[in-house]
């Protein structure tokens, strides 16, 4: 087998095992992206304490709040409706850390405010099409806003006006681990494959076109000459030049008379 063949087969059945390490490694995160989906701590309340945990020390994400209800502005004042009937009062929080991260937030001292997607000023309540956050398992849980961020280890409370479901924030930080090891594993896998297929595909063709460099044998003739026999038809000229050659004869002294009587007696 040619040496070209060879090298594009081994390659092509590394990336295949490689490919294969890299399903198994997404399809094993898809359990812990499962286990980390975060779901309500507190639901459909008015009041509520929740403890924070701050292991790191370098603050908490806080808190998310739904309220069940649809996007909509009814009195056109360009703020969603949702946001003006409800009001959320903390009566408890821990003292703020003040980490790098969280410097953006440090002015709202773990207060209660409203957040949407695509606000930086901390008042997600405008009414644009693209300003809506759903739970992320039922539509009709619509997004409020958030609290206690960059909250230290404590004790949260609060208050609101009507039913409110809750989050905690750290819970969707979470996911982003095993989500990103899965996409990793499934873009290893998937890029593996398709070059190990595309490589082992080549190295076939290689084989049945390709023929091997073989090393050809050498003759030397009555001469002392080496030929070097490449083919069936060299190997004739070889023959023919070997046969046209004169073969001599072991020289015969002449018979002397004696020689000759006894001979033909014979």
């Amino acid at each position: 087998m040619d040496i070209r063949a060879k090298v594009c087969l081994i390659i092509g059945g590394v990336l295949l095992v490689i490919a294969t390490g890299g399903f198994v490694l997404g399809v094993s995160q898809i359990d812990d992206i499962e286990d980390a989906v975060p779901v309500f701590v507190l639901e459909d309340v008015t009041n509520g304490t929740l403890t924070v945990n701050d292991n790191d020390g370098l603050g908490d994400a806080g808190f998310t709040f739904f309220v069940k209800g649809t996007f909509v502005d009814e009195d056109n004042d360009d703020t969603w409706d949702h946001c003006q009937r409800t009001s959320v009062i903390v009566t408890d929080k821990p003292d703020i850390v003040r980490a790098d991260w969280s410097k953006v937030g440090h002015d709202l001292e773990g207060e209660f405010y409203n957040e949407g997607v695509v606000s930086d000023s901390f008042d997600g309540c405008e009414a644009y099409p693209e300003n809506k956050e759903f739970y992320h398992e039922n539509s009709s849980y619509i997004k409020l806003g958030r609290a206690c961020f960059a909250c230290g280890t404590g004790e949260f409370s609060f208050e609101s006006n009507q039913s409110v479901y809750i989050v905690s924030d750290d819970d969707i930080e979470a996911m982003g681990t095993p989500i990103a090891i899965a996409a990793l594993g499934f873009f290893t896998g998937f890029g593996s494959l398709c070059c190990g297929i595309l490589l082992l595909l080549i190295g076939v063709i290689l084989v049945f076109t390709l023929k091997d460099e073989t090393v050809q044998p050498m003759m030397m003739n009555q001469d002392g000459q080496y030929i070097l026999q490449q083919n069936t038809s060299s190997t004739t000229q070889v023959s023919q030049i070997a046969t046209s050659e004169t073969v001599l004869e072991p020289y015969s002294f002449p018979l002397t008379g004696d020689e000759e009587v006894e001979l033909k007696e014979e």
